[in-house]
């Protein structure tokens, strides 16, 4: 029956959800990818400017294995430079625990919270990210979180994820071509 929903599922949106959202959601960019190596070449090359006299001689053992930690420790500094961004994003994106109402509809979701009603037509979701605690739909607004632990029925989130990604997708519009003129060859 159209009238009536599938399922409404009740549930609270915290700041660790929106945490699990910006660690699946977020990806190094090409330039990250290259600032990140030049990161960590910068400090395997400051490791070579120990003095041999610490280090040992430049390619012996004791002065690889100094090189390396450099390395690691760089590492570990970016990814708690990530991690604390990711955070800082997740932070913004909730700054306080919220109680969501999804109802779920054959070709959308209404989702209610904080009072204001805003239906997710599944032609709009832009890509969806399931892992084994969420949920994830993109959509041009908002990205809509579901946990799992709201949908106490087994598959239930699969079949949502499924439903969904089978839905067909709304297009751009095709750019109009200008009129090619109708001359004949010369």
């Amino acid at each position: 029956m159209p009238d009536e929903p599938l399922r409404t599922t009740t549930f609270m949106l915290t700041r660790a959800d929106a945490l699990a959202y910006e660690q699946a959601a977020s990806r190094l960019t090409p330039f990250g990818v290259l600032a990140l190596l030049c990161w960590l070449g910068a400090w395997g090359a400051g490791a070579l400017f120990i003095p041999p006299e610490w280090a040992g001689a430049r390619l012996s053992l004791s002065s690889s294995l100094l090189v390396s930690i450099f390395v690691a420790m760089a590492y570990v500094m970016a990814l708690i430079l990530i991690s604390f961004r990711q955070w800082l994003r997740a932070r913004r994106r909730l700054k306080r625990p919220v109680e969501v109402t999804v109802t779920e509809w054959p070709d959308r979701l209404d989702l209610i919270g904080v009072g204001t009603l805003d239906p997710v037509p599944f032609a709009e979701v832009r890509r969806t990210i399931l892992n084994r605690t969420h949920l994830f739909l993109d959509t041009d607004a908002d990205p809509v979180i579901l946990p799992r632990r709201a949908f106490p029925e087994e598959g239930t989130i699969e079949d949502l994820a499924k439903r969904i990604e089978g839905i067909e997708k709304s297009a751009p519009p095709a750019p109009i071509e200008p009129e090619k003129l109708n001359t004949p060859p010369a």
